[in-house]
């Protein structure tokens, strides 16, 4: 039996966290977990998988996941630009690529 690959865009990843954080009332360790065991599946593709990856490792150490995404999607640009106070703040001290720039 054979078994077709299955792709798995961004969007979905947002939307799938949001909604076993908020519906499901995920922890956050098992939220990583379940992100974890899908990225395991072998004909599951995620799109971007390094930079999700790397997300994950921003969301083990207190970062929102959404945000955490988009800092792994801009690791090559020169900086990252937010209107999100919390994440300048959370931000610190974390290797997270392209500093992360306040617009005010």
């Amino acid at each position: 039996m054979s078994c077709s690959v299955r792709w798995t865009t961004l969007t979905v990843l947002l939307e799938f966290e949001w909604v076993i954080r908020g519906h499901c009332e995920l922890a956050r360790h098992d939220i990583s977990r379940v992100f974890r065991s899908l990225m395991g599946i072998e004909h599951v593709t995620i799109e971007d998988r390094d930079a999700v990856l790397l997300a994950l490792e921003g969301f083990d150490r207190a970062l929102d996941f959404a945000d955490a995404l988009h800092l792994a999607r801009s690791a090559r640009a020169s900086r990252f630009l937010t209107f999100n106070q919390r994440l300048v703040r959370r931000v610190k001290g974390l290797a997270t690529g392209a500093p992360v720039v306040l617009l005010k």
